[in-house]
């Protein structure tokens, strides 16, 4: 009986491997290739010398010959044609090294916004009115309450922001609510009944500087961090910004960013996700010698928890508003698919010149 017990665990493990290493891989492939194909306005035609140390660069970790036009769009933006070759394809990016670096059975069960107030109770955070979990009402501090007792805390806080708890990228599923009247009550009452796994918190304040660059959306830094070989690296780093009224700063979303460099100034071009660039905000903040406040803080907490989820990843891209009093607040800890062109748009190749290590890492199994 023991044994029949064993190989059932065999089995199912393999399943589940089937399932995220080469359904995910497939499904992201996808995803990845159709992104492509939109970026095709903004494609520099390699050289033959380019395309020759390319392939040559790649050639110990794999035949790259089909991910070339991926080194087109960057090419475009590349200041240091000599670190192209070090530019990662989101194919090869997503496929081989987020799954190499990720455990996404451990993540599934990590990465949910509910939880966030259990893994992070020492970090400023928006202040969380209500959740949602699996159908059941919660308050903040995970007592169950009613459908009443639930309107009656969110009414009481008069504005509100709902955001989808799990599988949740681009700012989608983040929905802004006025409490204040009859109408945008019963609007959150609509929306809450057709949800499952949310989370309703406090609408976020932010500092007078990033206010300044679009004051309709909160102005978020994105950092991504590694966890490798016992020390916190913070590879890239990005102010993101909404715009046109946008209540978000998501790229996807219609957002620029630009990138932060090690004095937590920003750089002097920005971009769209199409690869389009610019050189100021289009309501106008000239980016270059912009100062982001709260940069250094926000290394500093990374630093302090991004060991808390290491057994799940070791590539973590987070995302913190800054309060009116210049605190970062955390938003949110991107366990997966925390997105890869705006880092390589905003500062370059996203392992710099640790990239050969990196992938002898995950395609030579090198410590």
């Amino acid at each position: 009986m023991k044994g029949f017990s064993t190989s059932l665990y065999r089995f199912r493990d393999r399943l589940f491997r089937l399932y995220t290493h080469d359904y995910v891989k497939l499904t992201r492939r996808r995803q990845a290739k159709h992104v492509l194909k939109g970026l095709k306005s903004r494609m520099t035609p390699l050289t033959d010398e380019q395309k020759e140390e390319i392939l040559k660069f790649w050639e110990p970790y794999r035949d790259v010959k089909k991910e070339l036009k991926w080194f087109e769009f960057y090419n475009t933006n590349c200041e240091d044609k000599s670190k192209l070759k070090y530019y990662i394809p989101d194919t090869i990016y997503y496929c081989d090294i987020d799954t190499f670096f990720t455990d996404p059975r451990r993540c599934e069960a990590l990465d949910d916004k509910n939880l966030y107030d259990l893994y992070f109770q020492d970090v400023k955070r928006s202040k969380s009115i209500i959740r949602k979990i699996d159908g059941e009402l919660l308050d903040r501090d995970y007592q169950f309450i009613t459908l009443e007792q639930a309107l009656k805390l969110c009414i009481d806080t008069k504005q509100v922001v709902g955001k989808k708890a799990i599988n949740s990228c681009g700012g989608h599923g983040v929905h802004f609510f006025d409490l204040t009247s009859s109408t945008g009550i019963e609007e959150f009452k609509a929306w809450l009944n057709q949800t499952d796994n949310v989370i309703i918190e406090e609408v976020l304040q932010q500092h007078e500087t990033l206010n300044s660059i679009h004051d309709k959306s909160i102005n978020t830094i994105r950092m991504m961090s590694m966890f490798l070989d016992g020390k916190i690296i913070i590879l890239s780093s990005l102010l993101r910004m909404g715009a046109g009224g946008s209540r978000v700063d998501n790229g996807s979303s219609g957002g620029v960013f630009c990138g932060i460099d090690e004095n937590g100034c920003l750089r002097e071009t920005g971009h769209y996700t199409d690869g389009r660039s610019c050189t100021q905000h289009p309501q106008g903040t000239v980016f270059k010698g912009f100062k982001v406040v709260g940069f250094e803080r926000c290394r500093e907490i990374i630093e302090q928890i991004a060991g808390r989820m290491f057994t799940g990843t070791r590539l973590i891209s987070w995302d913190f508003a800054i309060g009116v009093d210049g605190e970062p607040i955390l938003i949110e800890a991107n366990l997966t698919y925390g997105g890869l062109s705006t880092h390589l748009l905003s500062n370059g190749p996203l392992f710099g010149d640790m990239t050969p290590e990196i992938l002898d890492r995950v395609y030579h199994g090198k410590k």
